[in-house]
């Protein structure tokens, strides 16, 4: 635990550094490129007034922007419209929503309507810009351009991995494997207990991944995006005075992220009964709801994070994001069938590194505030 403990520590500076060596405006010096075309899928109907203004405009930047166009009419063309609606499924948009005219911008920037001149202006300006492509949803009420180089000093590998480590060593998701595998050990064996624990991991692993993906589908369909990153922002603070509390004045269940003790009886009630492996199954999704609020603080962080720029990249965050979040239970359970450690003791080192525990998620909390208040004053 010791070795864990101070890994976490080293953990915290290779977030310090990934973030501060992502985010750094510092660029090679050389000669700059050429800015390349900028390439545009043009979605129009035949006798549509906003498209044919649209197309008004585009063709008088054209003049300032070298612009390549590619023009798909969807009225008459069903091949074109089957093309439209696949973009509008590739940026998770309900068509509902659209129509057209629609435009995609280097096949990053998904335009879902009329822009005024001065908006595609700087659309344009933005997208010659060397790795400063805009990507996302783009319309002219919503007109908030995320660039590529923006959303990666955001969310770099050691903040998303660090974030899932401390979201695993959650007291509770600790508390619960100690229960489950004691169930199976003493009343089967180790092999079963093996068995158990590994396919409770991976129930873990599926629900938080679909609790993942429902959030983003919400939050984009709902296009609340921004508010809903401003609120996780908020809430990074909150939940780091919270853990900080706990490591100074430690009580079970009071101010801190963790499983509620009037719910305790009842996740240990379910885990109980756990016996076959459908019943492990069927525990380990209700617990993964039991789970939710105490230990979905920094995966509510990231999700804020990726949630500004919703594309298929955010998959394999959240895949990554829940890999790291079950690895102890897998670990616990492994450890527990090699026999290199025992049920009584893993309870004990977690009872005796609970306010270190409290202490690390706060500082990893804290440190997604930091980079996520960062973003938000950017943008502001």
């Amino acid at each position: 635990m010791r070795f864990a403990l101070a890994s976490l520590f080293l953990l915290i500076i290779l977030v310090c550094g990934g973030y501060a060596i992502e985010s750094s405006p510092y660029t090679p010096s050389g000669n700059a490129q050429k800015a390349s075309p900028i390439k545009i899928d043009f979605y129009y109907g035949i006798g549509c007034p906003h498209c044919a203004a649209t197309e008004k405009i585009l063709e008088k930047l054209s003049a300032e922007y070298e612009l390549n166009i590619t023009k798909y009419e969807v009225y008459q063309n069903a091949e074109n419209r089957q093309r439209m609606f696949k973009e509008y499924e590739r940026f998770n948009v309900s068509i509902s929503k659209g129509g057209v005219p629609t435009s995609v911008v280097q096949g990053k920037a998904f335009v879902v309507g009329e822009l005024t001149e001065e908006q595609w202006r700087e659309l344009f300006d933005a997208a010659c810009k060397e790795e400063t492509c805009p990507i996302g949803v783009i319309t002219q009420k919503n007109f908030n351009i995320i660039h590529e180089k923006d959303s990666a000093s955001t969310l770099t590998w050691p903040v998303l991995i660090g974030a899932a480590l401390v979201d695993s060593i959650n007291p509770c998701t600790i508390a619960i494997m100690v229960m489950l595998i004691s169930t199976i050990l003493y009343s089967k064996g180790r092999k079963e207990a093996l068995v158990a624990g590994l396919l409770f991991a991976a129930t873990i692993f599926v629900m938080y991944f679909l609790y993942g993906i429902g959030i983003m589908k919400v939050v984009t369909t709902l296009e609340i995006s921004h508010i809903f990153y401003a609120l996780v922002t908020f809430a990074a603070l909150v939940l780091a005075i919270m853990e900080f509390n706990a490591y100074i004045n430690y009580k079970p269940g009071f101010f801190a992220v963790e499983m509620p003790l009037w719910l305790r009886p009842h996740a240990h009630a379910i885990i109980e009964k756990a016996t076959t492996n459908w019943g492990v199954a069927l525990a380990a999704v209700f617990c993964s709801l039991f789970l939710l609020p105490c230990s979905s603080g920094p995966y509510l962080m990231v999700l804020g994070l990726i949630a500004k720029s919703a594309t298929l990249q955010t998959l394999t965050y959240l895949v990554v994001y829940n890999l790291f979040f079950v690895l102890p239970m897998v670990a616990i359970t492994l450890l527990i069938y090699f026999g290199k450690t025992t049920i009584e003791s893993v309870g004990e080192m977690k009872e005796k590194y609970i306010r270190q525990i409290h202490l690390v998620s706060g500082i990893i909390l804290l440190l997604l505030f930091i980079v996520m208040l960062n973003e938000l004053l950017k943008a502001a």
